[in-house]
């Protein structure tokens, strides 16, 4: 977002009412950072995100807010807008209202093309889609700690001729001779082609027949492995 007009002159500073109503009506944060880190401007959206009020925000360093893992992430955002004067998108998390941290996605960038102060940001709340993400991750690393336990080889693959694998547990090695990751979105060959010849068109056709009558079914076919 361009704010090179936020402000009218240095001798009246104040910003437009009618931007400022604009402005303070999105659901984004926006702000202005001065030299030093020094917040000049937040929009109505960064009193919720933080608990702060906009008169109470203005002046402190913006650091004051951030996460302390992701100071470092500001700093080197604000080199890369000095060396390139291209706007930067970084994850970082907010102290909001009681200490609750938010996830946010801030893109930032030189509002004067000549110098480097003040730069523009926006931020927007991505807390939940990461804390679904998290949630996701957590579940998947349980399955895998179960599913790894199991003596077979397990896999979600696509339904083409290839077989091509989404998935494909530890137990991979021992059945075909080959780790998952060789198998894995045909990194190195695909199932399909392990299929002997004279199974793969039964294969092909059973599983067909049962998803469109959504059947669980049960084959036995022929594989060639990793030793031929």
């Amino acid at each position: 977002m361009a704010l090179l007009n936020l402000f009218r002159t240095e001798s009246s500073p104040q910003l437009d009412y009618s931007m400022e109503q604009l402005l303070d009506s999105l659901e984004d944060v926006v702000l202005t950072v001065t030299q030093g880190d020094c917040l000049q401007y937040v929009n109505r959206c960064w009193e919720t995100l933080t608990g702060v009020s906009k008169k109470d925000s203005s002046g402190r360093p913006l650091t004051a807010f951030l996460h302390p893992e992701d100071i470092h992430n500001w700093r080197m955002a604000v080199q890369e807008v000095t060396a390139t004067r291209q706007s930067q998108m970084i994850w970082i998390r907010i102290s909001g209202p009681d200490d609750d941290v938010r996830w946010c996605e801030m893109r930032l960038q030189s509002m004067n093309p000549g110098t480097l102060y003040p730069i523009s940001a926006t931020l927007c709340d991505i807390t939940p889609q990461v804390r679904e993400d998290e949630i996701r991750n957590a579940s998947h690393r349980s399955l895998n700690g179960l599913v790894q336990n199991v003596p077979a080889m397990l896999f979600r693959s696509r339904n083409n001729l290839s077989w091509t694998m989404e998935y494909v547990s530890d137990g991979c090695l021992e059945v075909t001779g080959y780790h998952p990751e060789q198998l894995i979105n045909e990194s190195q060959l695909s199932y399909g082609s392990m299929i002997d010849a004279q199974d793969a068109g039964y294969v092909w056709s059973e599983v067909q027949d049962a998803l469109r009558h959504k059947r669980p079914y049960e084959l036995i076919y022929h594989i060639c492995d990793a030793d031929g």
